[in-house]
């Protein structure tokens, strides 16, 4: 019987060969954030259960099935954090981030998020995401500006085949208006509804134009659904006119989808899709939208708040299925070899040297021989090697080796890290 302990279904390591991957995109992700003016922000990874309650909403599938929550040695009620924008906007109030009239913040985060849900491609039970938000501007320019800032963020990854879907749900009055005419579409249809959709239909009818339920899919086909857009106040109809004409100046190709909802409570006016070839059924790589009324649920004066969050498992996936080939940062690796007792304390006091140049240096401490420790030099896909024996210690030189040619030269010590400095300054 074996003993080894596997990790928790619905989670996965992320091992050294595609860790820098992940250093890669969130590299590109903290450039652009920068050029558009975003600080990073760290929030806890749990949070009082109350957050989530009040901010994602009682009727939520993340409240009512999805959250890990437990009950500390306090007795307080602890989630894990289940998505990023609630913990943010608490962070945001908490420190006055957001207090005072006219007061406005742009903030970028990353980091995982828990769901207790069936694991599926890209979407695991730990799941991480590039996230940002941004408050204090009502104005449709700043929903845009996060459109136009997720849409770079894939374009420089070397994504492929996007498509944006947006849609809009108004603001309170408007968004209330579409939640009624919806009940009324869908009552005298309810019996064909699923266990689930009739249930949302009395707590939260928007979340059944989400549902991939065949019932439900099949059921809303038979009738006429009326689009979000409506049910528009003047105020948000002109927002929403304005967001489009802002997308179209852009030159940015895009798809209004009435029935596009997104599955958080708080969301109003501007919501958001953007989609990628190759991924399947679940090809969605994230989304976001307009909260306005989020800040003062918990608490807060009204403020007004736009944001996205992009799954980084899902943005790997499609990267991988459209065979784009990340740029690999790594530095050129000098492995140093030595073959007696002697030798091996020189080549450590020789690799810290290297490594205080700011070159990166390893060697084996095991005393093998030189044929094992060029396979090891090899196997750690080192750039090149440098050699010290008793004859190199004796002359007060080196063998310096480049691994890819095979090209060898002998040179004095004191210009070694000289001419390393040269030889790895170039990108890989």
């Amino acid at each position: 019987m074996s003993n080894k302990i596997s990790a928790p279904r619905g989670t996965a390591d992320v091992l050294p060969a595609e860790s820098w991957k992940w250093q890669t995109v969130e590299r590109i992700a903290r450039r652009l954030a920068d050029l558009y003016h975003f600080a990073e922000i760290r929030t806890p990874i749990f949070e009082h259960t109350e957050l989530f309650h009040r901010g994602v909403g009682e009727a939520s599938d993340i409240v009512n099935k999805e959250m890990y929550t437990f009950e500390d040695r306090g007795g307080r009620s602890i989630t894990l954090r289940p998505e990023g924008t609630a913990g943010v906007v608490r962070a945001a109030i908490e420190h006055s981030l957001i207090g005072q009239e006219g007061a406005r913040a742009k903030v970028y985060y990353f980091g995982p998020n828990f769901r207790y849900e069936r694991p599926q491609a890209g979407r695991l039970r730990i799941h991480h995401q590039f996230g940002v938000e941004a408050f204090g501007s009502a104005e449709p320019e700043q929903d845009v500006e996060c459109i136009l800032l997720q849409m770079d963020f894939y374009r420089q990854c070397g994504l492929q085949g996007l498509a944006l879907r947006v849609n809009t749900l108004g603001d309170r009055e408007s968004k209330q208006k579409y939640r009624e005419g919806l009940v009324k579409i869908l009552s005298p249809i309810a019996s064909k509804l699923s266990e689930e959709s009739q249930r949302r239909l009395g707590e939260n009818p928007l979340r059944i134009l989400d549902s991939k339920d065949p019932r439900d899919v099949e059921a809303i086909a038979s009738v006429a659904m009326p689009a979000s857009s409506e049910f528009l106040s003047d105020t948000a109809r002109a927002h929403w006119d304005a967001v489009l004409q802002l997308l179209a100046m852009a030159d940015l190709k895009f798809n209004v989808d009435g029935k596009l909802v997104r599955g958080f409570d708080y969301y109003t006016n501007t919501l958001w899709e953007v989609t990628a070839e190759n991924l399947g059924a679940q090809n969605a790589l994230g989304g976001g939208g307009r909260y306005d009324n989020l800040a003062e649920q918990l608490g807060a004066r009204p403020t007004p708040g736009v944001g996205f969050g992009s799954g980084i498992e899902r943005l790997l996936l499609a990267l991988e299925g459209q065979g784009v080939a990340l740029p690999n940062p790594a530095p050129k690796l000098v492995w140093i070899a030595s073959q007696g007792e002697a030798a091996q304390s020189h080549a450590f006091r020789l690799m810290a040297e290297i490594r205080a140049a700011g070159i990166a240096a390893d060697m084996d401490p095991a005393g093998r021989s030189f044929k094992s420790q060029f396979k090891i030099a090899d196997r750690e896909k080192a750039s090149f090697c440098v050699v010290l024996g008793e004859s190199e210690i004796a002359n007060k030189q080196v063998t310096l080796k480049d691994l890819a040619t095979g090209e060898q030269s002998i040179l004095p010590q004191d210009q070694l890290i000289a001419r390393l400095k040269e030889l790895t300054s170039s990108k890989v």
